[in-house]
């Protein structure tokens, strides 16, 4: 099916999701006819359940692989040697390794990771040798493999420095049909708890052809290694992000093991839940079930979403915790000042300041979205002062509610979201035989902030703010063949999100500054609050996924002029602009997840300047 798919779509895993896609739509059918689902807020639930299950579906197809090889063999000396027999003089052409970090904790002077220099020689009868390859690092997590055409019996590996690490080495046959057998002939340190023979103890992982789906790529060689780290209880190579998203990765890894799969999984499953809340959201703001539906099609279809949910980063964790501190928030802030039994406010800024907590603790530019929560939530106390200057016998009881809801506020919003800052940070060892505390917690934050602040660096698909409200500047992320199948993933939105977007806001603005509209007002204060850092205070490199925050705040502004045309009786504009964005997700899709397609394919959707598939 997937080669009938790729030739008739350039996307080799069109034909069997839209399988799935129409095997769910008939269950949503039978289920739509049941007097149940006649009534219209259940017939929107089952709607939005059908759509999380639809998007689920894509985002965990192809996530990634289980088979990784995980058992590492670092030298316990310097000048280690190892020679490894085929048995006979075997052809070979290409040698495969890939390399994970060792035992930090058991190196006081260095870090156990990466391939330092390593030589590896050859030989027929182990007397000459002959220099055949040299390993020179590369990233974690992802294969390196040496091209050759080579005949010998005999293999050495010299390693020049005691801080190297190597996962698996394999020697690809010369029919490329797998690899040679092998086995340990010397080992000085067989005896030792890291053997020469971890080295070829999981041949049965290693990949022939690999791709995004077998290896970590991107900045996954960086959150990856940290959760690994947690998760096994080693000091800390680096770290410039919060560790709380690291560390739900690393219960993945720990819960499911050391492999692709595992550690994109719960950025996957963020992704996922990402759609009921924006639902959830709309629904307070526009009170209807139908344009709530449609801002979680819009998220859903988004590129950015889906990519970004299929990688191992960050940004999942910190966005779905922002949308819920702004869900709660919201819940307060439409809620009547002086109708609204006090409890139950309280009880929403709490949850809000929790959120507002955990996306901080995720990363940093749950900042920015704390800045917006404030606005919104003296904006609400402003016009609830109003409220009170109108009708002060009415409203008696204005200054003593207010004051302790912002007494309570200060526990909420600023000594939770620390405590939880705080306490993210137990499971993980970030200095050298240093136990948790907070003022390692601090030092952690200062380096974070310092690296941040100085960072002087460049690269070829960095972008702006301005390219990313406009699109222009998608981030490539991995790019790999195997035979005539071009796997490629960038990031970037939907084009029919960010060029309705950038209308839409300069419309919410207006609403909002010259119709004096609450909920407009809301709108842009959360797009602007994420993205007016980067503009005014952010000078360092960044990329077009640093919009992800800012993109969300998009769509809600888009739903909320559909609101108005449909007032105005366009309401064909509607399902139109659905339908060439449902087209949009469809053709891209194999350029944002790395499914199967051709080179000339990735070229044709090139269609802006700044736009690169491979």
């Amino acid at each position: 099916m997937e080669k009938l798919s790729l030739l008739l779509f350039s996307n080799s895993e069109f034909l069997i999701l839209l399988c799935f896609t129409f095997v769910i739509l008939g269950i949503g059918y039978f289920l739509y006819r049941l007097e149940y689902f006649k009534i219209d807020k259940h017939r929107s639930i089952l709607s939005l359940v059908l759509l999380m299950i639809i998007y689920a579906i894509i985002s965990f197809w192809k996530l990634g692989s289980t088979r990784f090889p995980t058992t590492t063999w670092q030298p316990t000396a310097e000048k280690q040697q190892i020679t490894f027999d085929f048995g006979k003089s075997e052809k070979f052409d290409a040698i495969y390794t890939i390399y994970g970090e060792g035992d930090t904790n058991s190196n006081p002077s260095a870090y156990q990771i990466g391939t330092n220099q390593i030589q590896i020689y050859a030989s027929n009868d182990l007397k000459d040798w002959t220099h055949i390859a040299s390993l020179n690092q590369g990233n974690i997590y992802t294969y390196a493999i040496e091209r050759g055409n080579w005949q010998y019996r005999y293999i050495k590996l010299i390693n020049p420095n005691d801080n190297s690490s190597l996962t698996e080495i394999g020697f690809r046959n010369e029919d490329h049909t797998g690899f040679l057998p092998i086995s340990i002939l010397r080992d000085k340190q067989k005896d030792g708890p890291y053997p020469g023979s971890l080295l070829i103890d999981e041949q049965d992982k290693l990949v022939l052809s690999p791709t995004y789906y077998d290896q970590a790529y991107f900045d996954e060689i960086y959150h990856v290694r940290n959760a690994w780290e947690i998760a096994n209880r080693q000091y800390m190579y680096a770290n410039v992000h919060p560790l709380l998203g690291t560390n739900i990765i690393a219960l993945s890894i720990h819960l499911f093991g050391m492999n692709p799969l595992a550690w994109r999984l719960p950025g996957a499953i963020a992704g996922v839940f990402m759609l009921p809340v924006l639902y959830g959201i709309l629904k307070i703001l526009l009170k209807r079930d139908d344009l709530s539906l449609i801002g979680s099609f819009l998220l859903a279809a988004d590129f950015m979403h889906m990519t970004t949910s299929r990688i191992a980063t960050l940004e999942p964790f910190s966005i779905l915790f922002i949308l819920c501190s702004f869900y709660w928030m919201l819940k307060y802030c439409m809620s009547s000042f002086y109708t609204l039994p006090m409890q139950k406010g309280i009880l929403y800024l709490l949850a809000s300041g929790i959120f507002m907590g955990l996306s901080i603790a995720a990363k940093w530019t749950g900042c920015y979205a704390a800045v917006g929560l404030a606005v919104m939530l003296f904006t609400n106390w402003i016009q609830r002062y109003l409220e009170y200057q109108k009708d002060k016998q009415a409203h008696s009881q204005f200054f003593p509610t207010l004051l302790k809801t912002m007494l309570l506020c200060v526990l909420f919003f600023i000594i939770l979201p620390i405590t939880i800052y705080c306490i993210s940070y137990i499971p993980d060892q970030i200095f050298r035989n240093e136990p948790w505390s907070i003022a390692n917690v601090w030092k952690q934050a200062q380096q974070m902030y310092f690296y941040h602040v100085n960072l002087n660096a460049t690269h070829p698909y960095q972008s702006t703010w301005f390219q990313w409200i406009f699109d222009l500047r998608p981030m490539w992320y991995y790019v790999g063949k195997v035979g005539d199948v071009f796997h490629t993933i960038s990031c970037f939105s939907n084009p029919l999100l960010t060029w309705a977007g950038v209308p839409a806001i300069l419309y919410t603005t207006f609403r909002a500054i010259f119709k004096k509209d609450t909920v407009a007002w809301y709108i842009i204060v959360g797009y602007f609050s994420g993205l007016l850092p980067w503009i005014i205070y952010v000078h360092r490199i960044v990329f077009a996924y640093h919009f992800y925050p800012t993109s969300l705040f998009t769509i809600i502004a888009i739903v909320y002029c559909i609101y108005h045309l449909q007032e105005r009786k366009y309401q064909f504009v509607v399902p139109v602009y659905l339908a060439l964005y449902l087209v949009l997700f469809i053709l891209f899709l194999p350029v944002i997840t790395g499914f199967g397609t051709t080179v000339q394919f990735a070229k044709f959707l090139a269609w802006l300047p700044g736009w690169y598939f491979g």
